[in-house]
């Protein structure tokens, strides 16, 4: 199914915008309120386990809660206890603990206040100044989605430019995201994803195994994006030792460093106006992740060597195959540059989670094999297709592609045949995954248990309240188990 097919209306837009948020802030309650004649508020849609039916049409008089005006009009979000003498929110419709979490996002356009979006958590204290600064970023978003909503209801000429605005450039999808191919739930929520984010300008973080198709992803977005007309800049950080990784971002002076012989810019002055996709940003070295932290805060940087400082203005799309947020866990990822790269993420699904769009994709990687030299127009035999339906495909669409292109070769240009298909020496047959799932299985339990120990010990694996110590093993066993699972290198 193409993208411009989807269609995202305001509600489902709230809803995707909110799921993106749940990743990054764990909330109870999420509500949506916009502002209406007569100097009220008024609940749109409300998400979370907390929800009651009496928040549906429940409204709030400005005139009586001048905390919540104060909020809208200085437009910044804000921590209710920053406000200690004011009431909470749904006093008497939602049963809250004294000093639980709740924080005040205010939703506007421009100069024009849409309205509120409230988060509130029983837990004290969960938000903090990561999220907080997350929350700021994503109400773009939402305000979007609430000015679509409102604009059903006769919105203004000014705003209903806006989103006509942003309507066509959502719809202008054809040829440029060629690729993403497929019709499953899973993939048109992704797809849904991708529209909805790429004219808002904000830091996406792309997950998913490998050869998921985390770059065509990004791609996409660039060019479905304001910034389409620039360049598209794509790193790869695992390939980059410190050294290289500050000159590779930043460029160099001629001079810098032996071997320096011309200056040369670097990935963020190249994208300068257009889009920075760093791949495998998990493996960023850490000496370079306060420079890139910097450079993404403030828009500037300078040269290796050099001492003017430069400016450019990029948006950055980043993506990875680890848990970024175990790494951070771990202190080897910094919070604060997490928290300012995973302001929009987006989960892509393996294959064997959409197997349904097999089919398809099948279809397109063989129409695409055809027009190479020495190819012709294949087919694939129903034997052949239920064997492609029947493997777990731990390398993805990319395995797909390049099994598929093999068979082509083999069967000379006619119908693919079951024995044409090669797959590699990791493909298993569904039917013979039951026990590698139980090793994964507990693999990963044991992973949650190490992560559990560390965050408790502060990330200390030795002494008398380290980690070890709290799982009663050696500090040297529980240093090999980590590194046997990955945690460690």
């Amino acid at each position: 199914m193409s993208l411009q097919s989807q269609i995202l209306n305001p509600f489902n837009t709230m809803e995707i915008v909110l799921d993106a948020i749940r990743e990054i802030i764990p909330y109870e309650l999420a509500v949506i309120l916009s502002k209406e004649t007569g100097n009220r508020l008024k609940v749109q849609y409300a998400k979370g386990e907390l929800v009651e039916q009496k928040l549906s049409d429940y409204e709030i008089e400005l005139s009586r809660r001048p905390d919540l005006d104060n909020v809208m009009e200085e437009g910044q979000v804000r921590l209710a206890d920053d406000d200690p003498g004011s009431p909470d929110t749904y006093e008497g419709v939602i049963d809250l603990p004294a000093g639980h979490s709740c924080m005040l996002v205010p939703l506007s356009i421009g100069n024009t206040t849409l309205g509120l979006m409230t988060l509130d958590h029983r837990e004290c204290d969960i938000f903090t100044p990561g999220r907080v600064q997350a929350a700021g970023t994503l109400s773009k978003l939402i305000a979007l989605a609430l000015a679509q909503a409102i604009a059903n209801d006769n919105l203004q000429t000014e705003k209903e430019t806006l989103l006509l605005e942003r309507n066509s450039l959502i719809s202008e999808a054809k040829i440029m995201i060629e690729g993403l191919v497929g019709k499953s739930q899973n993939w048109n929520h992704v797809l849904e994803k991708i529209k909805l984010v790429a004219p808002a300008d904000s830091a996406v973080l792309i997950t998913g195994e490998t050869g998921t198709g985390k770059e065509k992803v990004a791609r996409s977005i660039h060019s479905l994006s304001g910034r389409a007309a620039k360049q598209f800049i794509a790193l790869n950080c695992s390939a980059l030792n410190v050294n290289l990784a500050e000159s590779e971002l930043f460029g160099h002076e001629k001079g810098a460093y032996t071997g320096a012989t011309t200056q040369r810019k670097g990935r963020f002055e190249l994208a300068d106006g257009g889009t920075l996709f760093l791949d495998e940003i998990a493996d960023l070295p850490a000496e370079i992740q306060p420079k890139l932290l910097r450079a993404l805060q403030e828009g500037k940087f300078e040269r290796v060597g050099g001492e003017k400082t430069i400016s450019a203005d990029v948006r950055i799309i980043c993506a990875t195959n680890a848990d970024l947020q175990e790494r951070v866990r771990l202190g080897r990822f910094r919070e604060d540059l997490f928290y300012r790269l995973n302001v929009f993420p987006i989960m892509l699904p393996p294959l064997r989670a959409r197997k349904e769009d097999i089919v398809l994709l099948a279809g397109y990687f063989l129409e695409k094999i055809s027009t190479k030299p020495g190819m012709k127009n294949v087919s694939l035999s129903e034997q052949a297709l239920e064997h492609l339906l029947n493997k777990r495909w731990p390398g993805n669409i990319r395995e797909l592609q390049n099994t598929l292109e093999r068979a082509a070769i083999l069967s000379g240009g006619s119908i693919i045949l079951k024995n044409h298909l090669f797959f590699d020496a990791n493909s298993k047959d569904e039917n013979q995954i039951s026990e590698s799932n139980i090793v994964e299985s507990f693999d990963s339990e044991v992973k949650d248990i190490i992560g559990r120990a560390l965050k408790i010990s502060s990330g200390k694996i030795y002494g008398k309240d380290g980690a070890a110590a709290l799982l009663k093993l050696k500090p040297t066993t529980l240093q090999s188990k980590m590194k046997k699972l990955g945690l460690i290198d």
